[in-house]
């Protein structure tokens, strides 16, 4: 079956925000004995990516956990240096200021499963 077989099959009544996993990475940060992954979906027959993550960084010094304020890219690596972004900006900040990494800084996605 090919995949536009397979998207057609999303448009029936009922159905929305159908979309598919493309790709998954799991990286660490220094001195934090931790995994954060992510994952990027793209929407079925649509030219848009999404990510989902397992944590999000508040390293002190961050009043709120760093979340991208962009919900939709136009590709993957977008999506990922926009992720990666959020957390080398905030971790390098607190470790600049003086903070050793712990993985207190980093705030489990719930929704993440």
């Amino acid at each position: 079956m090919a995949d536009n077989d397979l998207e057609d099959s999303f448009r029936r009544a009922g159905i929305r925000w159908a979309r598919r996993l493309v790709d998954e990475y799991a990286f660490g940060l220094e001195g934090i004995p931790e995994m954060v992954r992510v994952r990027f979906y793209q929407g079925v027959g649509q030219a848009w990516f999404e990510t989902e993550q397992s944590h999000y960084l508040q390293a002190p010094g961050m009043k709120t956990p760093a979340v991208s304020e962009t919900q939709r890219y136009r590709t993957v690596r977008e999506a990922l240096e926009d992720v990666l972004r959020h957390f080398t900006e905030g971790y390098g900040a607190a470790v600049q200021a003086g903070h050793r990494p712990d993985v207190s800084w980093l705030m489990p996605n719930r929704d993440f499963v």
